[in-house]
């Protein structure tokens, strides 16, 4: 005997692909964050001295102290770009699955600290959980004397901490690098370890299942237990309904007669059947269940079973399978 299993589902979904990385790079374009992940890690991004040289997230990762880190590398972020400006709104969603943040600034920029702000601004329209994250603010290109006369500036301004826009960090977490030469890189990676090692871990790895898993519970499977029953009185209908009896229904193929056989004593053991005959069914009701039409006879036994099965069948035009359609040892 075979079951036809159970109805499938049909849904439309939009999958969206993002990176999972331990620390996301971001800044302005051509602010050094590929030259950064280069200096980094063994990662060999593309770099050339023009905006959004990088069109592709990049990943990288870090061996230092016995320890590694991932780094995720995302085109640079325009004025505008939560609202879909340039490169970065189509990636910044990558770094939304990153647990910190590196803030590549320009240091050789007409205005370090605005471009600081306007990124910072873009990561908050985009995602107020984004600009939550722990950061770490990249002094990039110190080895440019334009850039390092004016890191002390800098500094200064970022970790202000009087008014309410005020950005107020931590000196700490502003660290003067040059990705050009490496300067300041090991200094860097190990503040990020440092911020990252402040965060609650989950217990046990981290799968990309488990997104999914603690959002849509995994289907389980009803029992036939639970069920109700609703008479039509015109039509001498009863109607028994319950959510895992439908399931066995659906699964039930009726072109066996031991799919049928073993239907009428699921109704048994479950009591529906008696629960019927207690409500006052009658010879020839019609008895409705899980989407199947079947009509009620007194005579439970096998026999009256086969032949109105049998008879059904063939008015149906369906073609009978099981056991008692294959030949015998013996037979004509």
């Amino acid at each position: 005997m075979a079951e036809l299993g159970e109805p499938g589902v049909e849904e439309w979904m939009d999958v969206e692909l993002r990176l999972v990385a331990d620390v996301g790079i971001v800044g302005v374009p051509n602010a050094g964050k590929s030259t950064l992940l280069s200096a980094l890690s063994a990662a060999r991004p593309k770099v050339a001295p023009y905006p959004f040289t990088t069109l592709v997230p990049n990943l990288g990762v870090c061996e230092l102290d016995f320890t590694s880190t991932v780094f995720a590398d995302v085109p640079g972020i325009l004025e505008g770009a939560h609202a879909g400006v340039g490169l970065g709104h189509e990636f910044l969603r990558h770094v939304s699955r990153c647990r910190a943040i590196v803030h590549v600034v320009d240091g050789a920029s007409p205005d370090p600290v605005g471009d600081y702000a306007a990124i910072r601004t873009e990561l908050a329209l985009f995602s107020p959980a984004l600009a939550a994250m722990p950061q770490v603010v990249a002094y990039n290109k110190v080895d440019l004397p334009d850039s390092a006369d004016y890191f002390s500036d800098v500094v200064a301004h970022l970790t202000d901490t009087a008014g309410p826009d005020a950005p107020g960090l931590d000196p700490a977490d502003i660290v003067a690098v040059s990705a050009a030469t490496g300067a300041g890189a090991v200094d860097l990676v190990r503040r990020v370890r440092a911020r990252l090692a402040e965060l609650k871990v989950p217990d046990g790895p981290v799968r990309a299942t488990d997104a999914v898993n603690a959002t849509v519970p995994p289907k389980k499977a009803a029992g036939l237990g639970a069920w109700d029953i609703e008479f039509e009185g015109p039509t001498r209908t009863w109607a028994v309904t319950g959510a895992g009896l439908d399931r066995f229904v659906a699964q039930t193929n009726w072109d066996y007669y031991e799919a049928a056989l073993r239907f009428q004593r699921v109704l048994e053991v479950t009591g529906i059947a008696n629960s019927l005959r207690a409500r006052g069914v009658k010879e020839g009701d019609t008895i409705i269940v899980g989407g199947a039409e079947l009509v009620w006879s007194d005579d439970r036994s096998e026999a009256a079973l086969f032949e109105g099965w049998l008879s059904e069948r063939k008015a149906a035009g369906r073609v009978t399978q099981g056991s008692h359609a294959w030949p015998h040892a013996g037979g004509s």
